[in-house]
């Protein structure tokens, strides 16, 4: 048995496999060795015959604690989570301060969506024993991700203390680190992650989020290639290094990284999509749409590359043949709301209203807070003349203008908006405007701004927070509007922001005409202005309402000017079609915005990153 255990130790299964098999003949009931090598076997993936003879050790010791524990990994390995959840309460009914089975049943309660009860798992056999990392780093994990970094930072700081060289420990650390926006230290600690694991995928991704959130985009744009040499077929690394690639002004990157994947895989469909959904962000719809054809040709079935190859045929006005990809992609899809909005934003460019507002009704009754679908709803009815449109789209109403008052130790509303402009221009490190956003000539910061440490936006933050909450509180009590119907669907009354950014505008930048399909309330905040703003006849500058980006004719133009004003914040539901006007002019214009929805944001979603239209 010593000789068995040593060599499975020293790296040789199969030696020890021979050995426990031989004591098997001479001893069929002993334990220790139907466990040994039932474990053995559940490591090299033969599941069947571990089984066989865990529940032959269970027959003999139906109470010994360590037996259900194994068995219940077993278990929930092969999909048998009710099972599996059996045996560690059996497992723990014999032995309650087993702490690796208070652990296995915290990634089992994890893995069912069961938060709560895994934490509580997790605290259990962390306390058992101190010493024990995975727990803490579950724990460190949890919390991370509902957005709890600085009391994460304890669990995963004590997980790194008591074993250095434990991955997960380092890896999640890591990535709390950048998320407190504490690049050093990030960097630092997921490159002690690497050197344990040098090929993990993981770590060397999260390095490249953490170079990329820290400025240093040539190292992670580095790192974001390493990334697709690992795992080519990631798409989500294809989206990170292209877009970085766009915004940091390597043309000699963007798009190297598809054909690279193309070598290695061939086409699949899923990267043959995704090119295309950048391509199409880029306007090039021709392009696009020879990748969707060798895509469908691949995958045929797939409503996600159906409805986007209607896209782009629409977009170079092949609206017949868009009209038959839209309705196939709904059929495949049918809870799809992107297929339902484009082909009503399609109907509207062919000049077919009111087919469009019977398709958006349909749409809107499936989902009645998608924003895209109010926006293009309200063009259809403008385009008719129906009397609904002005009720849904009351400017006046619902565009309001909060002046935000200066923190104490500023002496005016220039100062501290000169100071903040500079902690905003700090974080502006690309050259060009992210290919899936709005503005054009200009840069976005990138990630969720309000989780910086600046104590001014954090200041500024606070007095958002306020005036969101007297917009909230002064909507019109309309139940037949959307604002009011959203805000009487939540359960809290509460809000929250689900994403912020600062943009800066150079000579000649604007934003195009766009809604935001994530929000409910969005809003611009204004720190630094030129001089062109203040020519009213030219509107330079300022934020319009009213006019879409698919140029509807005569209609489809601006009914409201907000002239932009140091200091000044506007809010405005998120479905309100609203611009910039260009302006001429020497200096730049420096702009926070952030989009708020009723209830609480999950943390993961915060700072999402997704195109406006």
């Amino acid at each position: 048995m010593q000789r068995a255990e040593s060599l499975e130790l020293g790296g040789k299964p199969a030696e020890a496999e021979l050995i426990y098999r031989e004591l098997l003949l001479s001893y069929p009931d002993h334990l220790r060795v139907l466990h040994n090598l039932a474990l053995l076997l559940r490591e090299r993936g033969e599941a069947g015959e571990a089984e066989l003879l865990l529940r032959h050790a269970l027959n003999l010791a139906p109470e010994n604690p360590d037996l259900h524990n194994s068995y219940g990994a077993l278990l929930h390995a092969s999909g048998f989570t009710a099972e599996a959840e059996i045996c560690y309460r059996k497992a723990l009914d014999a032995r309650p301060d087993h702490a690796e089975v208070h652990y296995n049943l915290g990634v089992l309660l994890e893995d069912a969506g069961r938060g709560e009860e895994a934490l509580s798992a997790y605290r259990k056999s962390a306390a058992l024993n101190p010493r024990y990392p995975r727990p803490l780093t579950r724990i460190g994990a949890i919390l991370s991700e509902r957005g709890a970094h600085e009391e994460a930072l304890v669990d995963l700081d004590r997980a790194v203390s008591v074993s250095p060289h434990f991955f997960d420990a380092q890896y999640y650390r890591g990535n709390v680190l950048s998320s407190l926006r504490r690049h050093d230290e990030a960097l630092a600690t997921l490159q002690r992650a690497a050197t344990l694991r040098p090929d993990s995928f993981d770590a060397v991704l999260a390095t490249a989020n953490a170079l990329r959130n820290a400025g240093r985009h040539d190292d992670a744009l580095a790192a974001y290639w390493h990334a697709i040499e690992l795992r080519p077929e990631r798409t989500e690394t294809h989206e990170q290094i292209n877009r970085l690639a766009w915004s940091a002004g390597r043309r000699d990157l963007y798009l190297r990284s598809f054909g690279y994947a193309r070598q290695r895989l061939g086409a699949t469909p899923d990267l043959l999509h995704c090119e295309a959904v950048i391509r199409v962000r880029g306007e090039d719809f021709g392009a696009a749409e020879e990748l969707l054809w060798r895509a469908r040709a691949l995958a045929p079935e797939r409503g996600d590359i159906l409805g986007l190859l209607a896209m782009a045929l629409s977009a170079q006005k092949r609206f017949e043949e868009a009209y038959a990809f839209f309705e196939d992609a709904i059929t495949l899809e049918p809870q799809q709301m992107t297929h339902r909005h484009q082909l009503g934003f399609t109907l509207l460019r062919d000049g077919q209203a009111g087919e469009a507002r019977r398709v958006l009704e349909q749409a809107h009754a499936l989902d009645p807070q998608d924003q895209l679908v109010l926006a293009a709803k309200a063009l259809a009815y403008r385009e008719l003349g129906d009397s609904r449109y002005q009720p849904l789209m009351d400017l006046a109403r619902y565009v309001r203008t909060y002046d935000i008052k200066p923190p104490s130790g500023f002496a005016d509303v220039r100062s501290f908006n000169e100071a903040l402009a500079r902690e905003l221009d700090a974080l502006h490190t690309t050259r060009n405007e992210p290919i899936d956003q709005t503005l054009r000539s200009g840069t976005q910061t990138p990630g969720y701004l309000f989780a910086e440490r600046s104590p001014l936006i954090r200041e500024l933050r606070g007095a958002i927070r306020e005036a969101v909450a007297d917009y909230i509180r002064d909507l019109p009590p309309d139940a037949a509007h959307p604002m009011s119907q959203r805000l009487s669907a939540s359960d809290s009354g509460e809000f929250d922001f689900i994403g912020s950014w600062s943009c800066r505008l150079r000579t000649q930048g604007y934003h195009t005409n766009h809604v935001h399909p994530m929000g409910w309330i969005s809003s611009a905040y204004y720190a630094r202005l030129p001089q062109d703003v203040e020519h009213a006849e030219r509107h330079s500058g300022w934020l319009k309402f009213g006019e879409s980006n698919i140029a509807l004719g005569e209609q489809d133009r601006p009914e409201l000017f907000v002239r932009p004003q140091v200091g000044r914040l506007v809010l405005f539901p998120s479905f309100f079609w609203h611009g910039t006007v260009p302006f001429d002019d020497g200096h730049d214009r420096l702009s926070i915005a952030f989009d708020a929805v009723p209830g609480t944001v999950p943390a993961a979603l915060l700072g999402s990153a997704y195109a406006k239209r």
